[in-house]
């Protein structure tokens, strides 16, 4: 069975679009399946990560002005056809799947905007809101199925073993792939400042961080802090920790299959409607958009959830209710199965 991938990464994009599609493509492979990924070599591309996790990269070229110019020159890599198209990307839609469909012979779209028409099969949004079904009755096609929710949330394998027991004062920070507001540094300096025995932090950053230089050098100088970067380990970093600080996206579903509690600064707007729900919902506490944050700010939230313990222990079980055990990738696996030995859902 031969899959495609349509995604990309990039400095201002970041990275959380490549890396589920590479959680869903592991699962994938599982089954016998063959992956190919095709992406814009853009600034800040993964190609060279994708590669080094066994798949095929099918460049396409950086500055592509339509999805019409996207599809066509998509097709002319492509000398196969695929059973499946999977297709993550906020700037692509109906008119490039209408065209891929001449060599894909089905679409699965992972989105969160609801905001165009869509011309797929299965559709997945991760996102939990109370009106979810409600945002995409009007732009999908009748026979296309939705997965709406964490339940869909696709989860690396890591995140399915026994958890380690979460360590006191022991602080997560990670705010996505490129963090272009460098809240990592705000973090870094608050955590610092604060000076508390027994509070250590791991700070993670993605390959594409503009300051990694930077990060790196600071946080050289600060014993209780240890720095990882693009690190394929980040369940055992959630399972061990007491607190997250960081951002919204993807990054919740790990969170909350790990029982962690999380302060959330929501870095793009369409991470705001559910991160405020989540809030709502108590499985995290959201303190606001990256361009109200300060060291400051960061140094009186963690100090303070820090000295709550039983609402720390709240939060995480709150947020650990939110994914079945059974669900998340293999759930998704198992509906694309049944989609593809079906045919329509």
């Amino acid at each position: 069975m031969k899959v495609l991938f349509r995604t990309d990464a990039s400095v201002t994009l970041g990275s959380g679009h490549v890396m589920r599609c590479l959680t869903l493509a592991h699962a994938l492979k599982k089954t016998g399946a063959s992956c190919d990924f095709a992406c814009r070599l853009t600034s800040g591309h993964l190609a060279d990560v994708i590669r080094s996790q066994g798949f095929n990269v099918l460049p396409l070229p950086d500055a592509l002005s339509s999805q019409t110019a996207d599809a066509t020159a998509t097709l002319a890599q492509l000398t196969q056809n695929y059973v499946l198209l999977v297709l993550d990307h906020y700037a692509l839609a109906t008119d490039y799947c209408r065209m891929l469909r001449a060599r894909c012979r089905y679409i699965m779209q992972i989105d969160d905007l609801a905001n165009r028409a869509y011309d797929c099969d299965l559709l997945l949004d991760q996102n939990l809101l109370p009106n979810a079904e409600q945002r995409y009755s009007k732009w999908l096609p009748a026979h296309c199925k939705p997965l709406l929710g964490p339940r869909y949330a696709l989860l690396r394998e890591e995140f399915y073993q026994p958890q380690a027991q979460h360590e006191p004062g022991r602080i997560l920070i990670g705010f996505g792939g490129s963090d272009e507001q460098n809240l990592t540094t705000l973090a870094i300096k608050a955590i610092d400042g604060l000076k508390l025995n027994g509070v250590s932090a791991d700070i993670v950053i993605g390959a594409n961080n503009p300051w990694h230089a930077d990060i790196k050098q600071l946080t050289a100088s600060l014993p209780d802090m240890r720095l990882h970067v693009q690190c394929n380990y980040m369940a055992k970093l959630m399972h061990q920790a007491r607190l997250m600080l960081g951002g919204g996206g993807a990054s919740h579903w790990e969170r909350c299959i790990s029982a962690l509690p999380g302060l959330v600064v929501t870095v793009a707007e369409n991470q705001q409607a559910t991160t405020a729900y989540l809030d709502q919902l108590g499985a995290c506490v959201w303190l606001g958009q990256a361009a109200d944050m300060s060291a400051e700010f960061f140094a009186e939230q963690l100090c303070y959830y820090l000295s709550q313990p039983a609402l720390l222990d709240s939060m995480g079980q709150t947020a650990a209710g939110l994914i079945p055990a059974a669900a998340g990738t293999p759930l998704v696996v198992e509906t694309i199965m049944m989609t593809l030995n079906n045919g329509h859902p």
